[in-house]
């Protein structure tokens, strides 16, 4: 039987941090998560992004002129 020491829970679902390489470097500490899947929405929902072109473009219908 394998024991698995974690560190910390993740800082999003609450789940053990048992495999390193799920974390992102924040302004006063590290953020650790227990799978990609709660990094990547920690990402989305906290982590501002830059509006691409698409984002910017106003869509013109017929009832506009």
């Amino acid at each position: 039987m394998v024991t698995v020491k974690f560190v910390k829970n993740c800082d999003l679902c609450g789940q053990p941090v048992e495999i390193k390489g799920f974390s992102i470097n924040a302004e006063k500490n590290k953020l650790m998560f227990c799978c990609a899947g709660c990094q990547s929405i920690y990402q989305l929902l906290y982590i501002p992004h830059r509006s691409t072109k698409s984002d910017t473009i106003k869509t013109t219908t017929h009832e506009d002129n």
